[in-house]
Order: structure tokens, then C-alpha cells, then sequence
């Protein structure tokens, strides 16, 4: 059978041929021009939806970057905050043991105390402190409150208990700055794990020098109360005041580390001075506090007037008291210091990880997407060649006739 070819049939090709060579010239010098050879998805559509989704994971990191820098900023500014309610406390404390000072005049006392509530009410401030973006610090998750209102000298916490936990990377999220709550209301106090304490109602001069855990398995964090039932012999009692089976009792003197370590109890007591009979002193689980309570109590101490042999007993037993109380409370601080600087220091290895990945993901979205110069240049010089080929080819065709056969 004979194959008929057309005149027409041949410039139809031949045009059709050059139509292709002339798009595929314009596209590579489009590439060349805009440095980008993936500009429509007919180009390269699995090409196209993997430049996306990498797009998509870019976008994600740069969100991570901006949520890192606001909690980075507000943890930064958290730990100044720490570390100016470190240096209250710090004074406060010297204050505290200056009180404590027995030469003093009343009148040096309450000028001590004076200081002491000027402190009390910058704590607040700090502890009032927003981050620059009406956000505060220390409300937990609450926003557009004020933490901590003042009440006549008692507190009020007007936050949550709550911290936000931000995602600055895939599968890692950093907690946010810490609830109020937490830094000025729970507190511990003593020597954060026990307290000693002098009875309120006592009305003798006897004076608590020690009151510690020697045995922390025998104490088992009972309360336990010393009650004098003579100026020479004490029995220990429980929280109830009921006597211990079997009965713990002797006899002291001043200055004497008691009970006997055949009782089993797992504490001791120092008791100077002259306890009258009734007189207690005990040792509880140390408990939490906010540190405004600690500081409004110190300088109520330092504002009550010498009298008797007793009040001085009483004054000298809450400052011991207060002394450690704040000691406990600074070491608070500086571990909520240590805390968040652990937080600051994941968000910035979590930002070398995070840039890691931008490179990567660049270099990736480079070869899939931008223009290889000396790959497209090569291209065009072949696809040139090959247009001006097919032109001559085309000028031959056309000169073709059956008359040149005549």
C-alpha cells in the first residue's frame, strides 16, 4: 500500500515542529531571565507539590522563630524580675538581722520597719511587672490582669495557676514564664523542709536557738511540740497536744540539745533562756507562704514595743523565724532562676536545630526550583541549533515541486 503525503499535511508538521522548538527556547529563557525553572505546575506538577509542602514547612519555622523570640523575651525578662526580687529579699534579710540586734531602741526598730514595708510594696511591683506587650509576667494565663492587688496589707492573687507551653519546634514546646502563684505565694519557709517554732502565748524568756530533723525516717514529718511543765522538765506532746506513747518526758537545762536519742523521735531541740511552765516550742513539716505575708510579719515584729523579758523572748524567737524564712525564700528565687534558665538555654539550642533545617530546606527548594544557569544555557544553545535546523529543513521543504521533475 502507498503512503500519500500532502503538501499540506508536510507544512502542518513541519510548523507544528517549529512552534514546539520556539516554546521550549521561550521557556528556557525565561528560566535564564528569572532564575526560577519552576514557575507553573504544568513544568513539573510532582516538582510543584514538593516545593509546596517544603513552602509549607518554611512557613511553620518561621512561625517557631517568632513564638521562640516572644516566650525567649518574656523568660529573659522573668529571670531580671527574679533577680530584683533576689535583691530585695537579700536586704530585707540584712534588715532582718540588724532587728535582730539587741542594743536597738524601739525607735530604730520601726525605722528598720519602714524599710522593710518599702520593700514589701517594690516586691509587689516586681511581681506586678508586665512584658512590654500588656502581657503580665507573673498572671499565669490570664491576660489584661493585674496579679497582685494590695487589700489593706493582705493579697490578693488575681492570675491562675496555669503556664502556657509554646511550640518553638516540631515535637518541642518550652513553658512559658512561671505563675505567680508559684514564685511569690508558695513559698516555702523554715529551712524548706522542716520549721521550728515558738508558742504565740508563751510568757517566758525561753529563746528557740535550734530546732532540726535528725532522723528524717524516725521524725516522718510529725509535729511535735515541746511543752514546759516546770521552769526545769518538759514533756513532748503530738499536734493535738496529746502526750506520745510511750511518753517522752525530762528534765533540761539551758542550752541543752534535747530529747534523749533513745526516744526515737528524729528531731532536736536548743532552748535558751527561762521558759515558764505552759510554755511551748515545736518542729512541723515546713509549710508555704507568700513572701509578702513573710515580710509584712517581720515588720510587725520590729514595730511591737520592748517590755518584759517575755516580749523581748517573743520578738528574738519571730525574727529567728523571719531570718530563715527569707533565707528559704531566696533560695526560691535563685532555683526559679536556674529553672528558667534552663528553658532559655533549649530555646537556644532549638534555634541552632531550627536554622539547621532552614539551610537544609533551602538547598532542597533551590534544586527543585531555581534555574541551573549553566545546565539552561547549555539547553537553549542545543534547542537554538535544533530551531535553525528545522528552519532549513522548512525553507527545503517548500522548495520542493513535482514541476522540477519535468
Amino acid at each position: 500500500m502507498a503512503l500519500r503525503v500532502s503538501t499540506n499535511g508536510m507544512y502542518a508538521q513541519g510548523l507544528g515542529n517549529l512552534e514546539l522548538r520556539e516554546g521550549e527556547i521561550a521557556r528556557l529563557q525565561q528560566q535564564i531571565s528569572s532564575g526560577v525553572k519552576l514557575a507553573r505546575g504544568a513544568d513539573d506538577p510532582t516538582g510543584m507539590a514538593t516545593t509546596q509542602q517544603l513552602d509549607h514547612v518554611v512557613a511553620r519555622l518561621a512561625q517557631y522563630d517568632k513564638d521562640a523570640t516572644l516566650v525567649g523575651n518574656r523568660l529573659t525578662q522573668q529571670e531580671g524580675a527574679l533577680s530584683d526580687a533576689g535583691d530585695v529579699l537579700a536586704r530585707a534579710r540584712e534588715l532582718a538581722i540588724q532587728g535582730n540586734n539587741a542594743p536597738l531602741s524601739d525607735n530604730d526598730r520601726k525605722a528598720i520597719a519602714a524599710e522593710v514595708r518599702q520593700l514589701r510594696s517594690a516586691l509587689i511591683g516586681i511581681a506586678n511587672r508586665d512584658d512590654g506587650n500588656g502581657r503580665s509576667l507573673f498572671a499565669g494565663t490570664r491576660d489584661g490582669v493585674v496579679p497582685f492587688v494590695d487589700n489593706a496589707g493582705s493579697i490578693r492573687y488575681q492570675g491562675d495557676d496555669g503556664r502556657n507551653n509554646v511550640d518553638i519546634a516540631p515535637d518541642t514546646a518550652v513553658a512559658d514564664t512561671d505563675p505567680g502563684s508559684a514564685v511569690f505565694l508558695r513559698v516555702g519557709t523554715g529551712d524548706g523542709y522542716s520549721r521550728g517554732s515558738a508558742g504565740a502565748a508563751n510568757n517566758g524568756s525561753g529563746v528557740l536557738e535550734v530546732a532540726s530533723v535528725t532522723d528524717p525516717a524516725a521524725w516522718n514529718g510529725r509535729t511535735l511540740t515541746v511543752r514546759f511543765t516546770s521552769a526545769s522538765t518538759y514533756e513532748i506532746v503530738d499536734r493535738n497536744g496529746a502526750a506520745l506513747v510511750p511518753p517522752v518526758t525530762g528534765t533540761w537545762t539551758s542550752g541543752q540539745a534535747f530529747p534523749d536519742p533513745a526516744a526515737n523521735l528524729g528531731v532536736q531541740f536548743r532552748i535558751t533562756g527561762t521558759p515558764a511552765t505552759g510554755d511551748t516550742f515545736s518542729i512541723g513539716r515546713a509549710p508555704t507562704r507568700d513572701i509578702f505575708a513573710t515580710l509584712d510579719a517581720l515588720a510587725t515584729t520590729l514595730e511591737a514595743p520592748s517590755g518584759t523579758p517575755a516580749d523581748t523572748a517573743r520578738r528574738t524567737n519571730a525574727m529567728a523565724s523571719a531570718i530563715g524564712d527569707i533565707a528559704t525564700a531566696q533560695d526560691h528565687m535563685l532555683t526559679l532562676r536556674a529553672d528558667a534558665g534552663m528553658r532559655l538555654q533549649e530555646l537556644d539550642h532549638t534555634a541552632d536545630r531550627r536554622s539547621s533545617e532552614k539551610v537544609t530546606l533551602a538547598d532542597t527548594l533551590s534544586s527543585l526550583r531555581d534555574t541551573d544557569l549553566a545546565k539552561a544555557v547549555s539547553q537553549l544553545t542545543l534547542k537554538m541549533t535544533a530551531l535553525d535546523a528545522a528552519q532549513k529543513s522548512m525553507l527545503r521543504i517548500q522548495g520542493l515541486s513535482l514541476f522540477d521533475k519535468l
